[in-house]
């Protein structure tokens, strides 16, 4: 019986990755059960420059600490856009108890939305807050993960999860069904403190 106890915490101790590079091949060797992509190496949004709707500076800092989930895209929001927001709002609301853990932003990237945009996100998602931002900025946060912000495709569009901290560190497309997402939320929110 002690063999065995000492022959599991040596192999534990064998197979413990000691480099970022040994540990993402661990992950890969025994899977995940996340259906979001995970963002490599993680993102931090702090140092970007982020305007709200009145031209005041909108900082991480002076934010209550939530998850987010950030769709970016052009002052245009149409089609694919649309159904990602919606997609959203539908997780937004199912995550009940930890609803209020959570915020949804729309990033304009280097233009203001469109009166006709405009008005249908206040119709149809008054929770979501709209943020601005430069696109040049957002590309080269994600220019160097696994998962670059695809500017004019919007086969690409993409819907990234922020922790509290502020990193990116997940992204999901249309492709991913709510069901799955919200899954994967629930279980960052209930091992994260707050």
């Amino acid at each position: 019986m002690i063999l065995m106890l000492g022959g599991v915490i040596i192999a534990g101790f064998l197979i413990y990755p000691k480099t970022e590079d040994q540990r993402n091949l661990l992950l890969e060797k025994l899977g995940t059960t996340n259906y979001g992509d995970f963002v490599v190496p993680p993102a931090p949004i702090a140092g970007l420059n982020f305007k709200n709707d009145e031209d005041d500076a909108w900082t991480l800092a002076d934010q209550k600490p939530k998850w987010r989930m950030i769709i970016a895209g052009d002052g245009e929001c149409v089609d694919r856009c649309r159904e990602l927001i919606y997609l959203t709002r539908q997780i937004h609301i199912s995550l009940g108890k930890y609803s209020r853990r959570f915020e949804r932003l729309y990033l304009a990237l280097d233009q203001q939305l469109v009166d006709e945009t405009s008005a249908y996100l206040k119709l149809n998602h008054p929770f979501l807050k709209v943020i601005y931002g430069s696109r040049e900025e957002f590309e080269m946060l994600l220019k160097n993960t696994n998962t670059p912000f695809g500017s004019k495709n919007p086969e690409l569009l993409r819907a990234y999860l922020v922790d509290q901290q502020g990193l990116v560190m997940m992204s999901y497309s249309l492709a991913n069904k709510g069901n799955e997402i919200i899954e994967d939320i629930e279980h960052l929110m209930k091992y994260s403190a707050q």
